[in-house]
């Protein structure tokens, strides 16, 4: 991978020879026994954030020098990620090349000992409107099997990397492969990792508007399970179609009840438990009027304690904290074991300590609660804002406000402050953490390593996790074909695979070999043995693979899109071409005098919310993301509505050519909010109901990009002289062609997309 694009995927177009039930994944990492002091993903070894050590430091003096108990302080390791500690490294994500024009992201390793830089993994920022200060929103989460790091980007991006090396396992770009959606407000979900299980969420609108593609064309919060070694997806599932809003919740994966069990919160404004190897719905519960973001605290004995910020489901008071029995199942709406309303805890976690429950709401107030009753116990001021999630260890809190850091001991009526002090010239995001004797602190400008230089790392054994049943229903529930959304070209074929599982989630294993059938909705071909052939016309064309075992169907979905050059006018269509993610909830074909051609709508109401307009700012992704060195062109018009337009824009290979209307300029650029990387742009002022031609242009080079876009009306000579031109230095060099609309107020409509080689 170049500059941090995407590598040649082996990721879902991998072959396999054989269908058959499957182990976990062959692994090219080396496998170590996991350290029980290492600190693998930012909520910690038992994801609760819960540390078993001992002899560590109250307090610090971030100034640095003797008895600071500052081992190590880094500016390159700074801001809003909180790290992680694997076999004695330290990894982070953090702006690359802060206010520049090549500016991006990357993960970073360190020697968690030193501070030393031991290697990096940068990637562009593309295609996303999220802030720059809002890069590193997300952290990384390491698998102490393997010792390889996952990591996600602000827009999407998402790779495997070897933890040693950094060297590049797999990636994908999931907004452009899968339809997630990259907001401003930048909210980033964290992956998390169950057996040879990856499991990644974001609002996604795909492909597929009708039940047996699997209703994904219209968005909803959902969860992606990809083989941890391998990349492929295995299954995709979700909440509630039309959320509220993206959200960086963290799921917990533990046995509850004896069934292993997925506990998030959404963008629906729910708390929900899903099948993590199956994705199936186990329960969930209605909590609030928006997306909620923070990660529900799943106890041993199987009670999930939560926080929102949001407006209740029950009045209309704002924020609550809530106890649920994680053992039911179905809507456990009005069947909590207790609950709390005002409590505007909408980003900071909730931990447990001594059957406690300690909340921290966005002022920085610390609420806390008998956990079994419900009782409120304390509540006390700390500060004045809060993100980060406490630590718990040797029996107290570790707490950082947005400016403060506090140690707190628990009494028999609240805490007392064992010690406390405010930063001078920066502030906390992300939370501490802890990993061989040593405290690390991550801080809008540095990251400091805490601890005594001679001290001896010490710790009480883990607890043992809770156990999954056997249950006894071994009867199969859920057939799964793996991969379960796959791209390919005229004339290629894919080797399918079969997984099979109980109504527990659990996988099937029987003495006697299940006997399956394949069959195939639409174009294309499949063997008795899984292995699909998709037919040689150059078509955009879908197919629905079913396997049936027994009584029990699964179904995977194929996407075949030809070579380039592409054309569509639209005149022998009666709707958006289904292989585009994100087409048919959001476009439509339209016929006027004769000619057709696809029309955005403004509004999408839905019955939940009539007023909503989620999806005034969509994507449409048409083919595979390693397409490059191409020319993209289309006909657009703006309509007008009470005085204001929309934007549109075309894409190739991660930059958008665009009319902005509100701002009256063309520009042409590939991170749009971010006013120092690479762009350009120029005035115009675009007429409503006119038709004019947008053409983009990207011809990838050694370590830099030649973007050139150009705009005519329609039906006047093409300029020779391209409109915009820029060179990048650090480039896009490849990506799926797509088509940009914002229209909150007036539609867009577009005709004759053209796409060629250059």
């Amino acid at each position: 991978m170049i500059l941090g694009k995407r590598c040649p995927a082996i990721s879902i177009q991998t072959a396999f020879v054989a269908v058959g039930l499957l182990a976990a994944s062959g692994l090219c990492s080396a496998a170590a026994p996991p350290d029980p002091l290492d600190w693998p993903n930012w909520r910690g070894p038992q994801q609760n954030r819960v540390s078993t050590e001992k002899g560590l430091i109250d307090t610090w003096n971030p100034e640095g020098g003797p008895g600071s108990h500052v081992l190590w302080k880094s500016a390159a390791l700074g801001g809003r990620s909180t790290p992680i500690v694997l076999r004695g490294k330290l990894y982070t994500i953090v702006r690359d090349q802060k206010n520049s024009p090549t500016e991006g992201e990357k993960v970073v390793c360190a020697d968690a000992n030193t501070g030393k830089i031991l290697w990096e993994h940068r990637f562009n920022v593309y295609l996303s409107e999220v802030p720059a200060d809002r890069v590193g929103w997300s952290s990384c989460v390491g698998d102490p099997e393997t010792g390889r790091i996952y990591a996600q980007g602000v827009c999407g991006y998402f790779c495997c990397l070897e933890g040693d090396s950094g060297k590049l396992v797999w990636d994908h770009s999931l907004h452009e492969e899968l339809g997630l959606i990259s907001t401003y407000g930048g909210r980033t979900n964290f992956p998390i990792l169950f057996e040879d299980n990856l499991l990644i969420s974001a609002v996604i609108v795909g492909w597929g508007d009708e039940p047996k593609w699997g209703n994904l064309a219209r968005p909803a919060h959902r969860f992606m399970c990809f083989d941890k070694a391998t990349g492929e997806l295995r299954w995709l599932n979700g909440t509630n179609i039309s959320p509220y809003d993206t959200t960086f919740s963290t799921p917990t994966v533990q046995p509850i009840g004896g069934q292993s069990q997925l506990v998030f919160s959404s963008g629906d404004g729910g708390v929900w438990s899903l099948q993590p190897r199956t994705g199936k719905v186990v329960w969930n519960f209605p909590f609030g009027r928006a997306g909620i973001n923070v990660s529900p605290l799943v106890a041993p004995d199987g009670k999930v304690y939560t926080t929102q910020g949001v407006e209740n489901t029950v009045g209309n008071t704002m924020g609550g904290v809530v106890a649920l029995d994680g053992t039911m199942a179905g809507n456990l709406a009005g069947k909590e074991l207790w609950r709390h309303f005002e409590v505007l805890g909408g980003t900071a976690s909730p931990v447990m300590l001594d059957g406690r429950v300690y909340v921290l709401d966005d002022t920085a107030r610390l609420f806390v609660f008998d956990a079994k009753t419900g009782n409120k116990i304390f509540s006390k001021k700390l500060d004045t804002t809060q993100r980060a999630t406490p630590l718990v260890a040797e029996g107290k809190l570790y707490v950082l406000t947005g400016s403060k850091w506090f140690v707190l001991k628990p009494t028999a009526s609240g805490v007392e402050v064992v010690s406390q002090f405010r930063m001078r010239e920066e502030g906390f995001d992300a939370s501490p953490i802890v990993s061989h004797g040593k405290i690390y602190v991550s801080a809008s400008e540095h990251m400091y390593c805490l601890g005594r230089a001679d001290a001896q790392p010490q710790a009480d054994p883990l607890p043992p996790p809770p156990k999954e049943g056997s249950g006894g229903e071994q009867g199969i529930a859920t057939v799964q074909i793996v991969p379960y959304d796959i791209l390919l070209a005229p004339g290629d074929s894919h080797q399918f695979k079969v997984r099979l599982f109980n109504a527990r989630g659990q996988a099937f294993l029987d003495a006697a070999s299940p006997k399956w059938h394949f069959t195939v909705d639409g174009p294309g071909s499949i063997s008795a043995e899984g292995k699909f052939s998709a037919p040689a016309e150059n078509k955009h064309q879908c197919s629905v693979i079913t396997c049936k075992v027994g009584e029990v169907t699964g179904t995977a979905r194929v996407r075949i899109v030809p070579p380039l050059p592409w054309k569509f006018d639209f005149n022998d269509d009666s709707a958006v071409p289904l292989s585009w993610l994100g087409g048919r909830v959001r476009w439509e074909v339209r016929e006027q005098n004769g000619e057709k051609y696809i029309a955005k709508k403004t509004i999408l109401p839905t019955p939940k919310n009539p007023k909503n307009k989620l999806g005034t700012r969509s994507f449409i992704w048409m083919g595979p993301t390693h397409l490059a060195n191409y020319t993209i062109q289309a006909d657009v018009l703006l309509k007008e509505q009470e005085g204001k337009m929309a934007d549109v824009g075309v894409i190739a290979s991660g930059y958008q050519f665009t009319i902005r209307s509100l701002s009256q300029t063309l520009k042409l650029d590939s991170w749009t909010s971010n006013d120092y990387r690479s762009f350009a742009e120029a005035p115009f002022k675009p007429i409503h109901d006119t038709w004019y031609t947008l053409k983009l242009s990207v011809v990838p080079g050694e370590g830099q990009a030649a973007v050139r876009g150009k705009a005519w009306k329609r039906g006047e000579a093409e300029p020779s002289k391209w409109t915009l031109e820029m060179v990048d230095r650090a480039p896009n060099l490849r990506g799926t062609p797509a088509i940009f609309g914002n229209s909150p107020d007036a539609e867009i409509y577009l005709d004759n997309l053209l796409v060629t080689p250059n």
